[in-house]
């Protein structure tokens, strides 16, 4: 019988390479969402993401999947590990973690693990418009400062808000459609050049 979860912490994808090992930001992400898995009751893990959109490679294992294996070897039991494997982004990691994991398992409290180079400005900006109004969540953030990041992180809020800001928070169904229709990781009819088109 499945454990009834109050809280779960969702570790958003910080990438994977082409043997299936995650990195070092990747890591400290699993590190950190095991770490505030042992400080709430009744909680799971919500490992994100398959692989980016952007890869020229496949790997065996989807990024979530190989972060699942970290945090077991870290001890955390694997009945309260999930795996989120369709997303290709952090829009996705999210959308997907929602209608997949949150929504059938009756979650509505949540922590998010960002990584090094996402900006917490995007993170909250898309956790609000893909969680809405029904969900409480705060977002736990890496002591690791990625300066460099910080022009790609705007120009990404900036796409996203150009997509996402007519869409009512927690409208599932208009942005399961936006993906579908704009997004080269979810259409594959789209080239990356249309991302560029946007900003």
């Amino acid at each position: 019988m499945r454990l009834a979860y109050t809280h779960a912490i969702i570790i958003l994808g910080c990438g994977i390479d082409a043997h299936g090992d995650i990195g070092p930001d990747a890591k400290n992400s699993v590190r950190l969402g095991v770490d505030a898995f042992s400080k709430f009751g009744s909680s799971c893990i919500i490992m994100t993401g398959n692989i980016s959109y952007k890869a020229t490679f496949k790997p065996s294992i989807s990024e979530a999947q190989s972060m699942k294996e970290y945090a077991l070897s870290l001890g955390v039991p694997a009945d309260q590990v999930f795996v989120e494997a369709e997303s290709k982004d952090t829009l996705g990691n999210l959308f997907f973690t929602k209608q997949n994991l949150l929504l059938p398992l009756h979650i509505t409290n949540v922590a998010i693990v960002r990584g090094p180079n996402q900006s917490s400005e995007r993170i909250h900006y898309l956790a609000n418009k893909v969680l809405g109004g029904g969900y409480k969540y705060q977002l736990i953030e890496p002591e690791i400062k990625r300066p460099s990041e910080q022009e790609r992180e705007q120009k990404s809020l900036a796409r996203a808000k150009k997509w996402l800001d007519g869409i009512v928070d927690g409208d599932m169904d208009a942005i399961y459609r936006l993906m579908r229709n704009k997004h080269p990781g979810y259409n594959s009819s789209l080239s990356l050049d249309s991302l560029q088109e946007l900003i």
